[in-house]
C-alpha cells in the first residue's frame, strides 16, 4: 500500500471514529453541542499536528567530536 493510501485510510478511520464517537455521547447528553465542543475540539487538533511535526522534523543530535572518516582511511584501516 503506498503513503498515500495509509494516509488515507489512517485519516478515514480516524473521522469515522470521530463521528461515532462524539454522535453517540451526544446522543447520551454527555457531550456539547458544535458552538461549545468545537472550538476545543479544533484547537487541540492544530496542536497535536503541530507538536507531531515538531518532533519528526527536530534535527537529531550530532557528534561533532568524532572524527569524519573519508573512504580513503576506511580502506587503509582494514
Amino acid at each position: 500500500m503506498t503513503k498515500l493510501g495509509r494516509l488515507t485510510q489512517r485519516v478515514t478511520v480516524a473521522v469515522l471514529w470521530l463521528t461515532v464517537m462524539a454522535s453517540a455521547a451526544h446522543a447520551h447528553g454527555g457531550i456539547a453541542g458544535p458552538d461549545e465542543l468545537g472550538p476545543p475540539v479544533i484547537t487541540s487538533v492544530v496542536l497535536g499536528v503541530a507538536c507531531y511535526w515538531a518532533v519528526l522534523l527536530w534535527p537529531s543530535r550530532r557528534e561533532n567530536d568524532a572524527p569524519k572518516v573519508n573512504r580513503v582511511t576506511r580502506r587503509a584501516v582494514r
